[in-house]
């Protein structure tokens, strides 16, 4: 899991093209195996308005229908992103103070089907037909169900990829790079990713519990970026070992990243 590099350079990038974003994927978990994935993806109003000013200026004249961040359509067709069965059942815009966007909820039969890609960049696509263009790159959370009394399941990661290309995390600019403006546009913007399991968690390895809830990713880059100090421990203080990464990884504010392999949790 290049997870690091890519959080790293996608935070500038997103900052840069669409101003402050939070995603936030639940999948809640059955005794049965079956369950529930929620999506939640909100952009900032300010974005939101320029892109639709952006459609408007292109459109036919005549059309009627508003640029918006809520298209059933989409999320029925991303449905397969996260595995075979996967059905979309509902959704809704929201809004919010200086946030726009969605919650959409999918069901699934069978857990063991189910991937979830910890990339953020396909939960917050404005167009059409970049879904698949890294699909065959991507990298999931794969899940296994094992049915009993105590019903257990297991989560395995991506693997870690420690390995930086310094050229490609350059942090340029002078050291005033990141002013109360930036700052203010950078708070709030998160990145989740969470298992919740219908009943009393029992067993667990995970390192991130909370009552019946395992976070596997969980990233605040308003907290990472208030000093420049955390994106220059990122770029030269990696380890070089597993090992060495949990400690590596307690050390970036705002930052809680799964790091065993697999999780195992055991609920009833």
């Amino acid at each position: 899991m290049k997870i690091l590099k890519i959080l790293l350079l996608f935070f500038i990038a997103v900052t840069l093209l669409t101003g402050c974003f939070k995603v936030e994927t639940i999948v809640k978990i059955n005794k049965d195996g079956s369950g529930t994935i929620f999506q939640t993806v909100m952009m900032s109003k300010t974005f939101v308005e320029m892109i639709s000013q952006f459609a408007d200026s292109f459109s036919d004249s005549s059309g009627t229908e508003d640029f918006s961040l809520f298209n059933e359509e989409e999320f029925i067709e991303s449905a397969k992103e996260f595995g075979s069965g996967v059905q979309y059942v509902r959704g809704e815009p929201v809004i919010e103070d200086g946030w726009e966007g969605f919650i959409a909820e999918y069901e699934f039969d069978d857990l063991n089907k189910i991937r979830l890609e910890p990339e953020p960049d396909n939960k917050i696509s404005i167009g059409k037909g970049e879904q698949d263009v890294e699909e065959e790159n991507a990298e999931y959370y794969f899940f296994k169900f094992i049915n009993g009394d105590i019903p257990e399941v297991i989560i395995d990661r991506p693997e870690i990829e420690t390995d930086f290309d310094d050229e490609e995390i350059e942090i340029e600019g002078s050291d005033d790079e990141f002013n109360d403006e930036f700052l203010k546009m950078m708070d709030g913007m998160k990145v989740d990713v969470a298992v919740e399991f219908d009943g009393k968690i029992v067993e667990t390895n995970a390192t991130h519990v909370e009552d019946s809830s395992v976070t596997l990713l969980s990233v605040d880059f308003g907290e990472m970026i208030k000093n420049k100090e955390t994106l220059e421990m990122m770029k030269k203080n990696q380890p070089d070992k597993i090992e060495d990464f949990e400690a590596f990884v307690e050390k970036i504010p705002g930052m809680k990243l799964e790091l065993k392999k697999p999780v195992s949790v055991k609920f009833k």
